[in-house]
């Protein structure tokens, strides 16, 4: 649904010079750092999307032993996977964030050890690598970082739409693409933990308000595009991308066309 959005903007002439993601949202935004923040690098992300689909990298099945063990031991083979994929598409472990050409870029990771963001980026000399596979660390698909005492996982536990690292990397005005929607838990005969379901979609919610919040504090415009779609679906499931790059789109420009009417 991102990447519709982001066609959506750049097809407005809305480009934007940093781009700053958690979790999917890290991987979409290197993947344009690497090929373009155009309409060719949203071509390129299309087409990474359907070979995602067909390696279905997040099993279902774990989510089971997620709620059930809470993911005591990691998966790290889906994490060389997910690593080898990158890699083969360009995102190499000698890439850093000085070294991206189109827009500026960070990812945002959480580091389970104090409770804190961890923002790569910040440090123009980490991998970029590193920085997209501590975003995407979501316990029990793949591994957590570890390295200089932190233990990270994926960023949306502390900043699933990640404004605050925005305004910490100097961004001026904002555009989120909100992905927090209650279909974490209830497909695949998961019914029985809707209301956990629905206390992470509370949690990520309260979270987004505080960081909205704060960046009105500051005086910087935050244009929030809200994206859902029907019916849900969980995070593993990237079958439907297409349906689903698609409704992104047609959401986004609707509400572009009214963020653009107000202005």
């Amino acid at each position: 649904m991102q990447v519709g959005a982001l066609r959506a903007l750049l097809e407005a002439d809305l480009r934007p010079d940093l781009l700053v993601g958690t979790s999917i949202g890290a991987v979409n935004a290197a993947g344009l750092t690497l090929w373009g923040v155009d309409l060719f690098g949203i071509d390129v992300l299309e087409q990474a999307y359907r070979e995602v689909a067909e390696a279905n990298f997040m099993d279902p099945r774990l989510t089971r032993l997620m709620l059930s063990t809470l993911a005591r031991r990691p998966n790290h083979h889906a994490s060389y996977r997910v690593k080898e994929f990158f890699i083969s598409k360009g995102l190499t472990p000698d890439l850093r964030f000085d070294q991206v050409k189109h827009a500026r870029l960070a990812v945002v990771g959480s580091d389970l050890n104090t409770g804190q963001m961890v923002i790569y980026g910040q440090d123009p000399g980490q991998s970029v690598l590193e920085g997209v596979m501590a975003s995407i660390a979501l316990p029990p698909w793949f591994t957590p970082v570890g390295d200089d005492g932190r233990l990270v996982i994926d960023g949306g536990v502390l900043s699933n739409l990640p404004i605050e690292p925005a305004l910490m990397m100097g961004a001026t005005e904002i555009v989120a693409l909100d992905l927090n929607a209650p279909n974490l838990f209830t497909r695949n005969n998961l019914g029985q933990y809707q209301n956990l379901d629905k206390t992470v979609f509370a949690m990520l919610q309260r979270q987004e308000y505080l960081e909205i919040a704060l960046a009105e504090a500051r005086g910087v415009v935050v244009n929030c595009i809200s994206l859902r779609c029907t019916p849900s679906i969980p995070i593993w499931d990237f079958r439907d991308y297409q349906r689903l790059v698609r409704t992104g789109y047609e959401i986004a420009s609707r509400q572009i066309a009214g963020m653009l009417d107000r202005e």
